[in-house]
């Protein structure tokens, strides 16, 4: 049986995870869910990865959880293994509890020190549509579409989706994707500024693969710092950014990618990044 997220590592350092579920359109079962916060953890702590891309095999993102599998045991669950599946779906902080460990991938998405991609065709559906938020760029081709689902079955949503849709769309036009759970297509959602690029189908690949290798060729600590800064503005006055910007400007200032960065302007030629 293979494994429901795949890992392939190319040599320039970008980390493809793949949702590997084709037969029910990448709709994510309990321990797909566990094992993709476990690949996300791995990815964010491996030295050699500097990219990571998030997408899924064939014709669809991720349409969600798989609702066959809501309620079925956690074999990586404590709680669970202690007591029995039943005392832990009795138990409504156990409960709070488990989906919030399950939810970590979307953190680790957001806030890893690296840059996040979601390659979108095809549906992006309740968690799917969570996941693809919490990436740093979304590139889509021009078959793909959000759609939230939650309220569908009654549901509020999770996996962050809330958090990242309001920061993208503001809160009226968030909450209207909530609550109506109405299609939004590849176009609607570039002009939304839902996602970043939208490409003919044939083109997907082409283009994520040029956009990660561009960042991953680029001066990562950089990187690291500009996420640092973007998420703080989110929250943060306009002082606390002033300091954090600060604060990292001179660290990356005394950066050996820095110095080389100057070298390689005044030598008029490319640099060579190394994370350093």
């Amino acid at each position: 049986m293979s494994e429901a997220i795949t890992w392939a590592l190319a040599d320039a350092g970008v980390l493809t995870l793949t949702i590997d579920r084709p037969e029910v359109r990448n709709a994510i079962d309990t321990a797909g869910q566990n094992l993709l916060v476990r690949r996300l953890v791995d990815a964010a702590r491996h030295p050699r990865v500097k990219v990571v891309v998030l997408t899924g095999a064939g014709a669809a993102f991720c349409t969600g959880a798989d609702v066959r599998s809501m309620g079925a045991p956690d074999p990586d669950d404590a709680i669970a293994q202690e007591f029995g599946q039943t005392e832990l779906w009795q138990a409504h902080e156990a409960r709070v509890d488990r989906l919030r460990r399950l939810a970590e991938a979307s953190f680790l998405l957001h806030d890893m020190g690296k840059p996040t991609i979601a390659k979108l065709r095809g549906p992006a559906a309740g968690l799917g549509f969570s996941l693809a938020l919490a990436c740093d760029f979304r590139i889509a081709a021009d078959n793909a579409f959000f759609v939230s689902s939650f309220a569908k079955i009654g549901t509020p949503g999770d996996y962050g989706g809330s958090y990242f849709l309001t920061q993208l769309v503001g809160p009226s036009k968030a909450k209207e994707i909530y609550m109506l759970c109405d299609r939004v297509g590849a176009a609607e959602a570039l002009a939304l500024g839902m996602v970043n690029r939208v490409l003919p189908d044939a083109e997907l690949d082409a283009a994520t693969d040029a956009f990660a290798l561009r960042l991953a060729n680029g001066p990562a600590l950089a990187w690291r710092a500009i996420k640092e800064n973007v998420h703080a503005a989110a929250h943060q006055t306009l002082q606390q950014v002033l300091d954090l910007e600060a604060r990292n400007m001179i660290r990356c200032r005394l950066s050996e990618d820095c110095k080389e960065a100057l070298a390689a302007f005044q030598q008029k030629r490319e640099p060579r990044f190394e994370g350093r």
